[in-house]
């Protein structure tokens, strides 16, 4: 039953000893994907699709003090989206409390409302449990359970001298069956003992983090490329090195201030914020040293310069969004306190050992938020950047790049999102074509390609010429100590990046793709798959027959205190456990009718392009086929609304899937459609700058907009679609191609019945014709998503 629920995870499902009946799932999502407000949405759809209840109960789990004080903060502000979440999804019926008022909720709260409890997972797993407070003996309690049945005690904790459970905080949860919320979930679960985990007894387990375990059961992994997409991050993160810390200081104020500038052309308020990483108090660039520098040296005005440490505490008193607000320049030494979120921070400069202090990772994070969550017209302000003091050339990427792996990127996307400063490199660096190394080697061991010569101090220096290539590379590598590889291999590309020959895009040659129009109410329109079925007058009714027959949906009453629903031929074993779950809350028991469950079921499937009054109708037939012509009485259909509701839900979804297939085959079939050459999709230089390149090892000569500018490739170099952009490369008869990335606004698309498609390639032919190619996998060729996309191809072809 939990498997069917679950759906499919990648490696076997884990469940906990001490509660193997309980789903435990984990959502994957890097820094700055939004896990607070993806919790607060989840609440909701677990209380729908498992615990089955009007009004869960959820305990919710932060790792630490002061983010359990500013998420129960925000949870409570009326005007914070994480509650406006929550009132919109439970109609404002929401109360939230600190763990410190635990012993305030009364059995009126639970029953009318959502409650959810911010705690820490410290607080529940204490040995002793009898000094400890959320198993603690309380008065304040006790309305909770003067009435409990004596069936509802298994797993308590119970009194010595009766029969009675102790009036604490953890049987009271032990009752409830909390929907259990998880943050950082690497780091909370394993703290979490068996024996707590029975004694709050949840229902299900939710967690969420950036590097799950092989234990978490991950249900989704968020990549990072899709928070770029969505807007929510700033990439790439430019990485300037230095190995003087004046320089690097300068170089990021200068760049604070070119960022100030160019956002004044923004049409929303930003003003960008530089972080500084001070050294240690025994170190020699401390707060104090830095900040003197600040103000003498680079003559910045005190009140934009703010101290944030464990002593000084500057940043808690203002609120840094406010416009008249002057902070431009924020110290500290260790990370800023948790859950600080400024999305004006842009620039981080780490005076410290990047290598080995951990602070730096958390201080990443800080400067990679977009500002409102979506992407600038200004190129420079979607990019992070990163000052950093590093003695070896190439150690800070190393170690950036790590960082970006703790952060939840996997390893091809932390690599591609650092971009190295190429401007700033060949300043600090002016002879990016020579590498000095310690290690002594002979001529004969070097390729031709490179040049070696002595340097004053009888060292060696490796000269890089037009003629050395990868495997050239490789080759040295194998003579080199290992600090020495990495600052080769960062330099070789730095260099042949510097004298990539131009693209055609910079060369000005055009690269249009007409788009594809179509008539709608007497004018031609982009075709746009919502388009297309805006144009179609569907009714729920015709494509989903108002009748649940016994092979879809059944309940059987079993001889107990349960019964069983069987839906699609998977039978789940429903007991009652606690009766006020089943009511519904405009009603008492004695007024479940007909009326009041197609009233609750229309609010709750309520539909935006199905009108209410077909919704009704729709919804009425089916309650009434089930309870008249079934036999099954409207108490059972009562009981098990929720089960109704979610096949309902598939019916509903499932409809319009015909709906629009149909659509979109008379679209096909009977519109007037042309191609529109004026207002083509524009291929330009520059259009994908707000993308992550791909920097692997193989150089491409024919991509439109240059070898250093093509986006990722699903696969990477070792799979079929790199495969296909080789082919294309090498193909005679191609002038230039491009890589078209989905779901970016300057790419081109074409409408299918269920979303818009994205081909994988786009090329220019020498005789002037364009080709468009998307690469399928040899098992999908026959599929039905495959069929459409080659039919929709081929109509665009055919108009031209």
């Amino acid at each position: 039953e939990i498997a069917q629920r679950l759906g499919r995870l990648k490696n076997p499902y884990m469940a906990w000893d001490a509660l193997p009946n309980t789903p435990r799932v984990c959502l994957k999502v890097p820094t700055g994907g939004g896990k607070t407000i993806i919790a607060a949405h989840a609440i909701k759809l677990v209380g729908d699709t498992w615990c089955e209840k009007e009004n869960p109960l959820a305990l919710w789990f932060v790792p630490a003090d002061t983010i359990r004080r500013q998420t129960s903060e925000a949870l409570k502000n009326p005007r914070h989206p994480y509650r406006q979440v929550l009132d919109e999804q439970f109609l404002g019926k929401v109360r939230i409390f600190d763990l410190d008022e635990k012993f305030n909720i009364r059995p009126s709260d639970i029953k009318e409302n959502v409650c959810i409890i911010v705690s820490t997972i410290q607080s529940f797993v204490k040995l002793d449990t009898a000094k400890y407070n959320v198993y603690k003996d309380n008065e304040n309690l006790d309305v909770h359970f003067d009435k409990m049945e004596a069936t509802y005690f298994s797993g308590m904790e119970m009194r010595s001298e009766n029969d009675r459970p102790k009036y604490s905080f953890a049987n009271l949860l032990c009752y409830h069956r909390p929907i259990m919320i998880v943050d950082e979930a690497h780091k909370a679960v394993t703290d979490l003992n068996q024996t707590a985990q029975q004694r709050i007894n949840p229902c299900a387990i939710i967690e969420f983090t950036a590097t799950p375990q092989v234990n978490n059961n991950t249900l989704y992994n968020v990549r990072a490329t899709e928070l770029k997409e969505e807007e929510m991050i700033k990439l790439p993160i430019v990485l300037v090195e230095h190995s003087g810390w004046e320089l690097a200081v300068d170089e990021a104020i200068a760049r604070r201030a070119e960022l100030e500038k160019e956002a004044e052309q923004d049409r929303d308020y930003i003003r960008p914020i530089l972080l500084f990483q001070a050294q240690n108090k025994d170190k020699d660039i401390t707060i104090d040293v830095l900040k003197k520098y600040l103000m003498e040296s680079a003559n910045i005005p005190e009140n934009q310069i703010k101290i944030a440490t464990g002593d000084q505490k500057e940043l808690d008193t203002i609120d840094i969004f406010r416009c008249d607000e002057p902070t431009r320049f924020i110290i500290t030494v260790e990370a800023l306190k948790e859950g600080w979120d400024c999305s004006f921070a842009y620039v981080l400069c780490s005076l410290a050992n990047i290598k080995s202090d951990t602070s730096v990772e958390q201080l990443l994070g800080r400067v990679m938020r977009l500002p409102y969550a979506k992407s600038r017209k200004i190129a420079s302000l979607n990019k992070a950047y990163a000052y950093v003091v590093s003695p070896h050339f190439g150690e800070a990427a190393a170690a950036i790049t790590e960082k970006l792996i703790n952060k939840g990127f996997d390893d091809a996307e932390a690599q591609s999102s650092i971009q190295p400063d190429q401007s700033a490199t060949l300043f600090a660096h002016p002879d990016i074509n020579k590498v000095n190394i310690d290690t002594q080697i002979d001529r004969k061991d070097i390729p031709a390609s490179i040049q070696i010569e002595k340097t004053d101090d009888g060292k060696n220096t490796l000269i890089f010429t037009n003629a050395t290539t990868e495997e050239d590379i490789e080759t040295v590598c194998t003579k080199m100590q290992p600090h020495e590889v990495f600052e080769i291999q960062w330099k070789f590309t730095n260099f042949k990046k510097a004298d990539d020959t131009p693209s055609p895009a910079s060369m000005g040659e055009k690269f249009n793709v007409p788009r594809l129009i179509f008539e709608a109410q007497n004018e031609f329109v982009f075709a746009d798959p919502d388009m297309i079925f805006e144009q179609f007058d569907w009714n729920i009714a015709k494509y989903a027959l108002p009748r649940l027959e016994s092979n879809e949906f059944n309940i059987e009453e079993s001889a107990g205190k349960g019964f069983f629903i069987d839906i699609d031929g998977n039978r789940l074993n429903y007991a009652m456990a606690n009766k006020e779950q089943f009511t519904l809350p405009m009603s008492e028991v004695k007024t479940w009718t007909i009326a009041n469950l197609v009233l609750w079921l229309d609010r709750t499937l309520k539909q935006e392009d199905i009108p209410q009054s077909q919704m009704i109708d729709w919804l009425r037939k089916n309650v009434e086929y089930l309870n008249e012509n079934r036999g099954i009485k409207i108490a059972s259909l009562m009981i098990a609304k929720y089960a109704l509701l979610n096949k309902l839900q598939t019916k509903i979804s499932d409809a319009r899937t015909k709906a629009r297939c149909e659509s979109f085959d008379l679209f096909r079939r009977e519109s007037r459609k042309m191609l529109d050459f004026e207002r083509a999709f524009e291929f330009k230089a520059g259009m994908y700058d707000d993308q992550l390149f791909y920097q692997g090892k193989y150089k491409f000569k024919a991509h439109f907009l240059g070898n250093s500018k093509i986006p990722l490739i699903d696969g990477g170099e070792t799979g079929e679609e790199f495969k296909c952009a080789q082919a294309l490369d090498s193909n005679p008869k191609i002038k230039f191609w491009l890589r078209n990335v989905a779901r970016h606004p300057s790419s081109f698309k074409l409408p299918t019945s269920t979303d818009n498609f994205y081909p994988d390639f786009i090329a220019m032919l020498n005789d002037g014709r364009i080709l468009v190619a998307e690469y399928k996998g040899a098992h999908l060729l026959d599929s039905q998503d495959t069929k459409e996309k080659a039919l929709i191809g081929e109509i665009w072809e055919k108009l031209s």
